[in-house]
């Protein structure tokens, strides 16, 4: 199953599906937490950059992390594993 989340939602779906604060993913994407709160609240518009750092980040996070990409959406996961082969 896949999402439908758009713009801050799909942030916030991204971000809560890795089971992380606010502060946590925006350091994960490389981005300041006040950019990230803005995004994520409406207040800036969500960019395919944006959603761009926030897949790599997700990526990043699955390769440290011993459930690997079990917390990611499975979009997601489909093409970490897709790579991988």
């Amino acid at each position: 199953m896949t999402t439908t989340a758009t713009g801050e939602n799909l942030m916030r779906y991204y971000r809560t599906g890795a089971n992380l604060t606010q502060a946590e993913f925006a350091a994960a994407m490389g981005m300041p937490f006040r950019s990230y709160q803005d995004i994520e609240s409406g207040k800036s518009p969500v960019r395919p950059i944006h959603v761009a750092a926030a897949r790599w980040a997700l990526v990043e996070l699955a390769a440290k992390s011993d459930l690997k990409s079990g917390f990611m959406p499975l979009e997601i996961a489909a093409v970490v594993k897709e790579a991988a082969r």
